[in-house]
């Protein structure tokens, strides 16, 4: 018998249960698709790290001879130590003298090169070359190729071998790029022997241990007498430390966008079962005197909740992991490198669902249970009217000249407060979503003109050989009017004497102060260098505690001393991380000023036919590969949209089914005393128009809020602030609105089709 009046509820109440049904479904399928991502590319990158014996600590230092590599093996808790070159080279100019990392060894025990094609690395091949395998996709590289490297002053032409990744190179960027562009980034294996004799010093340590690197600091210094530049873990490796930010990143959006639909299924839940216990009042009177236990009415109302969440959750989750799931490791395997990354799951998907089947229980089980303490033969008697108080709204002092319209939603909404708080929190919601999305895309254009026309105030750059000298360069500055641009890897710190943890690992940038290479401030106004003075850069800046005025501290990698300035501002670079100084302070420092690329206004063809310069970069080169960098941020503005309609679409349609149902006597009445149907349909209209609008003023400043935590949980390396243009929210506001309006007409067949007589009888 309970089967059947299940079936028929469900029938009566279709769209109130299918919105439970769609909630759950989709609460699970934003979990399951962010998680698939997640476990998936955890899974992976676990065992890409096992076969290769990824590192868990570096050590540099300007001569990491085999004294230190011995003294270093000897340290408790230390288990393989691996010594290395690692220099930045540039390709061939015929592959854009794109920058490369180029690793020379005499064996391969730490961080070995995983193998994609062609031959594994042997560091006792001279003749060889082992290359990132994205870059030789890139440029149509394979192996047997010849390929030239230029590193160290030498240039090394050698056969292609095998194409590799390794872990440190799950993200790859060129310092020239704002995003991932493979034909600007690769790295490079060779052996130690295909350098000359003179060159081969190792300035590399890395070593897998036992635990925590930075805990063995102490016990490390101790042996090796303090004699390297400074130690780093895994967290210090941006290639490798980007992709674990980007994946903690998926890992909150998934509670987040679950959350979400989550709350509003709880709502949706607790307004239709008070509503439908309500209505069916004489009917549980009636089981309750035919004998029925209240524990088995209960059950049989709980099971509409819980039937449909359950369902919904199941269906979530196989969408989740086949569609959502399989499309963001698709997507994000064009940017990151990490072999065998497939959508993954887990139990948390199955504990999650039974987490949410139980809140939409208790939500159930609360609204029914007030019904359930009435005695039978109460229950079996209508419930009585309940008394007309003046709601609060009354008491405004212009509630007289207000129409009837408004006055009649007024007090409904009054009376009906959890209706409302179910519609405005939708829209709220909904409102946040649109205006992250839509300002996502503001913030990408923003991004993008902030950092091609603040910071870049240039049209062409000249990328010299890494055999350039000062004389070469300066002489073709002459000659086309533009300014040198030097830069080395550094360490920055805020004292003289810091540990490990109070180090980060950036990059100087020295210009000549001539106004095309620019930095920025806090607030994105370019702003001079001053002489005596750096720009450090604002995430480094308060992860190290300094501000305008302090010192700053700073060594190359392979030097042991460190260098102090004084900060003359805070600095801000969408992707570039560390300090900015001028040559000529830099000069006074004792340092050699070697300048890797020339930027300038004017055309710089004629630079290709210097020995010295690698490659000549237009700027719209560089912007069309930005845009198209910023392709994935596309897919995800288009998620957003579509959850955010159909989160506003379900809470929306909802709200004014509830209030069609439970006013359907008031507006029989309405129809009998001589109002016309249209007119009815304005008076659902107008209260969700106003949940609306409301909806929108509280969502308005949490989409920017959201946009600016979401660029921020990118980790350290990226500064992105965020914009959202009046337009957008105008655009988002104006969707919630037009969704609204679009509702009201949806119950316009509806009111056509009230029976007066037969709801009128039930009055009497």
């Amino acid at each position: 018998m309970l089967k059947r009046k299940m079936l028929r509820d469900l029938k009566n109440n279709f769209a109130q249960f299918f919105s439970i049904f769609i909630l759950s479904a989709v609460a699970l399928w934003c979990y399951t698709g962010f998680q698939a991502n997640v476990l998936g590319g955890t899974q992976a990158r676990e065992a890409f790290d096992e076969k290769s014996n990824f590192s868990d600590g570096w050590l540099y230092g300007a001569d990491m001879n085999d004294s230190k590599a011995e003294k270093l093996a000897s340290v408790s808790g230390v288990k393989d130590v691996q010594q290395r070159i690692e220099m930045l080279g540039k390709a061939d100019e015929k592959y854009n003298s794109a920058e490369l990392y180029c690793y020379f060894q005499n064996d391969q025990k730490v961080t070995r090169p995983y193998t994609i094609k062609g031959a594994d690395y042997d560091p006792s091949d001279t003749e060889g070359v082992w290359l990132f395998f994205k870059f030789a996709d890139a440029w149509k590289l394979n192996v047997g190729d010849r390929f030239t490297a230029h590193v160290m002053g030498q240039d090394i032409e050698k056969e292609i071998k095998g194409l590799i990744t390794t872990p440190e190179y799950e993200f790859a960027c060129a310092s020239t790029d704002a995003d991932t562009d493979f034909h600007n980034i690769g790295m490079a294996y060779m052996s130690l022997n295909a350098l000359p004799e003179e060159l081969r010093q190792f300035n590399e340590l890395v070593f897998t241990c036992e635990g925590d690197p930075l805990k063995l600091e102490s016990d490390i210094s101790k042996a090796l007498n303090g004699e390297y530049a400074y130690l780093a873990d895994r967290k210090s490796i941006d290639g490798y430390n980007r992709l674990t930010d980007e994946l903690a990143q998926h890992d909150s959006f998934s509670y987040i966008f679950s959350g979400v639909f989550v709350a509003i299924a709880v709502l949706v839940i607790t307004t239709t079962m008070k509503r439908m216990v309500a209505q069916q009042r004489t009917q549980i009177g009636t089981l309750n005197a035919l004998g029925m236990k209240n524990r088995r009415i209960m059950t049989h109302y709980l099971s509409f909740s819980v039937l449909l969440s359950a369902l919904g959750c199941a269906v979530g989750i196989v969408l989740g992991i086949f569609t959502f799931g399989r499309m963001m490791v698709n997507m994000f395997s064009e940017f990151y490198t990490v072999p065998d990354w497939k959508a993954g799951y887990d139990f948390k998907s199955i504990i999650l669902s039974a987490a949410i089947v139980a809140v939409c229980a208790g939500a159930a089980f609360l609204s029914c249970r007030q019904i359930l303490k009435i005695h039978p033969s109460e229950a079996l008697r209508p419930a009585a009217a309940k008394t007309a108080k003046p709601c609060i709204f009354e008491r405004l002092p212009f509630w007289n000249k207000l129409g009837f319209n408004a006055r009649y939603n007024l007090r409904d909404i009054s009376r009906s407060k959890l209706r409302a708080v179910m519609g405005c929190a939708g829209t709220m919601l909904g409102m946040l979503i649109m205006s992250l999305g839509m300002g996502a895309y503001d913030t990408v254009d923003y991004v993008k003109k902030w950092y091609f026309e603040d910071i870049q105030n240039y049209e062409q750059q000249v990328i010299f050989k890494d055999s350039c000298t000062l004389s070469e360069a300066e002489e073709l500055e002459a000659l086309i009017d533009g300014e040198l641009i030097g830069g080395d890897m550094i360490s920055v710190a805020a004292s003289d004497h810091p540990t490990s943890d109070e180090i980060v690992s950036c990059k100087l940038t020295v210009t000549e102060g001539k106004g095309l290479f620019r930095v920025s401030d806090r607030e994105l106004d370019v702003t001079p260098l001053e002489e005596g003075t750096v720009a450090l850069t604002m995430k480094q800046a308060d992860k190290l505690g300094l501000k305008k005025g302090d010192t700053v501290y700073w060594k190359s990698s392979s030097g042991n001393v460190w260098n102090k300035n004084k900060i003359g501002f805070i600095s801000r670079h969408p992707s570039v991380i560390g300090i900015s100084m001028l040559r000529s302070d830099y000069e006074k420092q004792g340092f050699e000023f070697k300048p890797t690329m020339l930027v300038s206004k004017n055309d710089c063809s004629k630079a290709k036919s210097y020995n010295c310069v690698s490659a000549v970069h237009n700027m719209a080169d560089l912007r069309a590969a930005f845009d198209k960098s910023m392709e994935v941020m596309n897919l995800l503005v288009y998620f957003m949209i579509f959850f955010a309609a159909l989160l506003i679409v379900v809470v929306l349609y909802n709200s004014g089914n509830l209030s069609f149902n439970e006013r359907e006597k008031e507006f029989a009445t309405l129809k009998v005393i001589g109002f016309k149907s249209g007119a009815i349909r304005r008076l659902i209209s107008t209260q969700n128009l106003w949940l609306s609008i409301i909806g929108v003023f509280l969502g308005m400043p949490f989409g920017r809020m959201a946009l600016q935590a979401m660029m921020d949980s990118n980790g350290d390396n990226i500064d992105w602030p965020c914009y959202v243009s009046p337009l957008a929210y105008f655009i988002s506001a104006a969707f919630v609105m037009g969704v609204s309006i679009l509702v009201g007409f949806m119950f316009s067949r509806r009111i056509k089709r009230i029976d007066m007589v037969g709801v009128l009888k039930g009055i009497e």
